[in-house]
């Protein structure tokens, strides 16, 4: 007993010494990924953002509704010289039913005196429309020229008044020259104040002849000038017929069933 329990002492002493006697040891770290533990309690419900959406309503689009007319010829008058009727937007006239029509729209011209003579240019985005009523010989004829204008469109000559040939000329002539020209020369014969059916106010009556190159009448006419409140207009009665009477009869028949509108 006394041997074996020095013998264990002797081995544990042995044991001591080696440790001492060895080097220390490096200590590495060593890297943990920990993952969290993650509270099982219920998080608070989450806000909702809304965003406002522009709503477009399904809308169905469709042309407007337009009404068509149908072109119906002017009715006949059972009456003097048999009459057929015109009734436009701005005037309504009677003229023969065996007459025939035409529409058409120029620019319109002015006609600028000086002493130095006259020139001929475009007015500044002013149109006329002519509507002629002519019979199919064509001796005889009507117009109509209608400026829709508020401002001064007449030619006027150096004392400022209204040069009525060049109004003629312009309608009858040659409207790229001035009157009384080689181109074509008119007379006025007349003016006078007239009474206008529709408006209140007064035209002025210009009786005229043309003369040709050779210095002889061509023809004869009348011709009413209008200035209105938001038109201008002049009608042109005008004939070469050697029938007087014929002439005479429908001038006054068609210039008495002039009407003008009220915003004429």
């Amino acid at each position: 007993m006394r041997r074996t329990i020095g013998a264990v002492v002797l081995v544990m002493i042995l044991l001591l010494l080696s440790g001492c006697s060895q080097p220390d040891k490096t200590v590495i770290p060593v890297t943990v990924n920990i993952t969290p533990t993650i509270s099982a309690s219920p998080m608070p419900e989450a806000r909702q953002t809304v965003v406002p959406t522009t709503i477009h309503p399904f809308i169905t689009t469709s042309s407007p509704t337009l009404e068509v007319f149908p072109l119906i010829s002017p009715p006949t008058q059972i009456g003097t010289g048999n009459y057929a009727h015109y009734a436009g937007p701005d005037y309504a006239i009677d003229y023969p039913a065996t007459w025939e029509t035409n529409l058409t729209t120029l620019p319109l011209r002015e006609y600028l005196h000086s002493r130095l003579g006259c020139s001929v240019t475009f007015a500044w985005q002013l149109d006329q429309e002519l509507r002629m009523y002519y019979s199919r010989d064509g001796s005889t004829l009507f117009y109509s020229s209608i400026v829709a204008s508020q401002i001064d469109t007449w030619p006027r000559n150096l004392n400022r008044q209204i040069n009525y040939a060049d109004v003629v000329n312009s309608i009858l002539g040659n409207p790229d020259y001035c009157a009384n020209t080689p181109m074509g020369s008119f007379t006025i014969s007349g003016v006078t104040e007239v009474p206008l059916s529709g408006v209140s106010y007064t035209g002025t009556r210009i009786d005229f002849g043309k003369i040709n190159a050779t210095g002889f009448v061509e023809g004869t006419g009348s011709s009413y000038i209008v200035t209105g409140k938001n038109r201008r207009g002049a009608f042109t009665f005008y004939s070469t017929s050697t029938d007087r009477t014929m002439q005479d009869e429908v001038s006054r028949y068609m210039f008495n069933s002039l009407r003008l509108d009220s915003g004429f």
